[in-house]
């Protein structure tokens, strides 16, 4: 079983850096809100550890929060991450109201594919980063009625105002993955 760096939220320096009203689009749907920025440094590395992300809050509550990093460190596994993004629904089930969800998708560091989507059976195979968030993690079904074959796929849930640990999610699903080429077995 390969090792893998003792990665720490905990490790996250992260620091508001301003807001500003935002038009942006979602969809192809013109999403108006305001756009939090923070700073990020990444203490789990010693050197190219700083980031800066975007936090979208939309005014209609029921469209999504977006989180997305703005630059990113000069190194060739994270080129293009810009463009990546998680967003977070709220929870529809009347025992998570005033809860969003974000479904755990890891980035591919082969390529192939943009990411792979993590359901139930996958939930003991998730690196050991996500120790963190296990008592945050569900399966979409508890927290909202599915319609397709998505009930067993995995959630994080967050409160909307914890802007730190959305961008946390962000480094789990994403910058970690790519960083150590984790994938699934």
């Amino acid at each position: 079983m390969t090792r893998y760096p003792r990665y720490r939220l905990a490790n996250l320096e992260i620091a508001p850096a301003g807001e500003r009203p935002a038009l942006w689009t979602f969809t192809r749907a013109p999403v108006k809100g305001t756009e939090l920025t923070y700073t990020v440094t990444d203490t789990n590395f010693p050197s190219r550890n700083a980031w800066e992300f975007l936090v979208r809050v939309p005014k209609d509550r029921d469209d999504r929060i977006e989180v997305r990093p703005r630059a990113t460190p000069n190194l060739k596994v994270w080129a293009g991450l810009e463009r990546r993004s998680v967003t977070f629904a709220r929870a529809r089930r009347s025992n998570y109201r005033g809860w969003h969800y974000a479904q755990i998708s890891l980035a591919d560091p082969t390529g192939e594919r943009t990411r792979d989507i993590l359901r139930q059976a996958d939930r003991d195979r998730l690196p050991p980063w996500f120790d963190e968030l296990k008592s945050r993690i569900r399966l979409k079904d508890t927290v909202r009625a599915t319609k397709g074959h998505d009930e067993d796929e995995l959630i994080v849930l967050v409160r909307p105002n914890e802007h730190e640990l959305m961008i946390g999610l962000f480094f789990a699903s994403k910058i970690w993955v790519l960083k150590e080429r984790f994938k699934l077995d």
